[in-house]
């Protein structure tokens, strides 16, 4: 039985496609069935087509915030030698909370602070000048933290928020003992820390 022509045509494209190694056939066939490779290359390039005109003002507004973050460094550095006055600033900010949360009477009081973030951060303690007031100030922050944390039970609820009167001494306890530390400085208190 004699083959059909048309069989025989078709075979032959076939075959001559298959192995037509030409760029424009490689082309040819790549678009009819693209491969993985041809896909991902494809919406490479339409993203980039679409992206491109963006790209300018992401790049500027990237180099403003890095700027903005160069110069915020620098002002801290320059801020750094006045650290010396911020210790006493951090220990009147201690004394303060510490006097909220002996008046609290309900739990937004007693939590109103946390001892461990905030100026009492260890990072924020670490740039405070070397000596005994600002381990005075860390010290205070650590021991209010602990009674704050050992308390915390007796003040859950704002209808059932009692604090223990060995609480507040503890309080009154740590606040003494820190600025007993600043007494020997020089350092003077304000009306309003001393009657803590």
């Amino acid at each position: 039985m004699e083959r059909p022509a048309c069989l025989d045509a078709t075979h032959q494209m076939d075959y001559r496609n298959t192995h037509d190694i030409s760029r424009r056939a490689r082309f040819k066939r790549e678009l009819r069935n693209p491969s993985m490779t041809t896909v991902a290359l494809i919406l490479l390039v339409v993203a980039t087509v679409v992206l491109a005109p963006f790209v300018a003002g992401w790049v500027s507004s990237a180099r403003e915030g890095f700027d903005g973050v160069a110069q915020q460094r620098e002002r801290n550095d320059d801020n750094k030698s006045s650290l010396g006055a911020a210790v006493t600033h951090v220990a009147a900010w201690i004394a303060a909370q510490a006097r909220t949360m002996v008046e609290a009477d309900e739990p937004r009081d007693w939590n109103a602070v946390s001892f461990r973030d905030g100026p009492c951060n260890a990072d924020n303690l670490s740039q405070l000048s070397a000596g005994k007031y600002s381990d005075a100030v860390a010290q205070a922050c650590r021991a209010l933290d602990g009674i704050q944390q050992r308390h915390s039970p007796n003040c859950i609820l704002a209808l059932n928020c009692n604090i223990s009167e060995v609480a507040k001494s503890e309080i009154a306890q740590t606040v003494d003992i820190m600025w007993e530390s600043f007494s020997d400085g020089g350092f003077v208190l304000s009306d309003t820390e001393a009657g803590q």
